[in-house]
Parts: structure tokens; C-alpha cells; sequence
């Protein structure tokens, strides 16, 4: 269950980032980019599809943990 709160909340923070700061995203990759493989620049042509696709998976992290959670499985 934890995996998947963490996973939401990584997929919502940078979801968020795509949506409302792609700069400071883009200042992360260039950090980033010697141990990371470099984001591709169709993801910040199409940011807003991407950053609302990344909070839609994260809200279905939170849904699958809550749902692990009351079931008691894991």
C-alpha cells in the first residue's frame, strides 16, 4: 500500500510541476540529465495533456491504496 501512496504522490507533484512550472521542471532535467535519461520535448509540447494525465494516475494510486486499505490485502 505504501508503494502506492508514494507513487501517487510523486505522479500528482509532477503532474502539477508539467501543469503549473514546466521551468522549474525543465531546471530539474538539466540537473538531472547526467544520471536520467533527458525528458523528451514532445512531453513539454503536450505538458497539459501530460501533467493532467500524471494527476489522473496519481488520484488512481491513492484510489487503489485506499481500496488495499478497507479490503485489509497486502
Amino acid at each position: 500500500m505504501g508503494f502506492f501512496v508514494a507513487m501517487g504522490v510523486f505522479s500528482l507533484i509532477v503532474g502539477l510541476l508539467f501543469i503549473i512550472s514546466p521551468a522549474t521542471l525543465r531546471a530539474m532535467n538539466e540537473k538531472a540529465s547526467t544520471m536520467v535519461t533527458s525528458f523528451e520535448e514532445k512531453a513539454f509540447t503536450y505538458r497539459l495533456g501530460v501533467g493532467v494525465s500524471l494527476i489522473i494516475a496519481s488520484l488512481l494510486f491513492f484510489f487503489v491504496a485506499y481500496y488495499i486499505r478497507i479490503r485489509g490485502g497486502l
